[in-house]
């Protein structure tokens, strides 16, 4: 009898800020302020479908991103590389979606899943990384 492994399920986050959703929606969509809290700085990258470039960390390299959806102030979808250095063409890459929706009282939800995993390592590592990356965000967004 064959078995057959599944692929890793998705990573799913929810975070309730403070912040209103434009401020959010540029922390996420301008390169320049997305290098300000996620990677170490964005190079290339214009905000636009079908843009690419490069998310850069001092510390772990360069990893390619694409943006494959934009809809402006709400939704924005990317494709980037698991490995640094690596073009996305043929490569092991996963896909991050977010989402976001006003709030009533003048904050944001945002929403986050991550897909395409190959193994629960990789997905383990990027549950710990989104921990911190989201920490990040929101220390961002409460600096004005």
């Amino acid at each position: 009898m064959k078995s057959h492994l599944a692929l890793p399920a998705p990573i799913y986050r929810t975070l309730e800020l403070d912040a209103p959703a434009v401020r959010v929606w540029a922390a996420l969509a301008d390169p320049e302020r997305l290098g300000s809290w996620f990677p170490d700085r964005v190079e290339g990258l214009e905000p636009e479908e079908g843009a690419s470039g490069w998310l850069v960390w001092d510390d772990h390299g360069r990893y390619a991103i694409a943006i494959e959806a934009l809809e402006a102030g709400w939704r924005l979808v990317w494709r980037w590389a698991r490995k640094p250095e690596t073009p996305l063409a043929g490569g092991y890459n996963t896909t991050v979606e977010w989402t976001m929706a006003e709030r009533d009282d003048g904050g944001t939800t945002l929403y986050l899943v991550e897909r395409g995993f190959r193994s629960q390592e990789d997905r383990q590592d990027n549950i710990g990384g989104w921990e911190h990356e989201l920490g990040e965000l929101v220390d961002y967004l409460a600096a004005g």
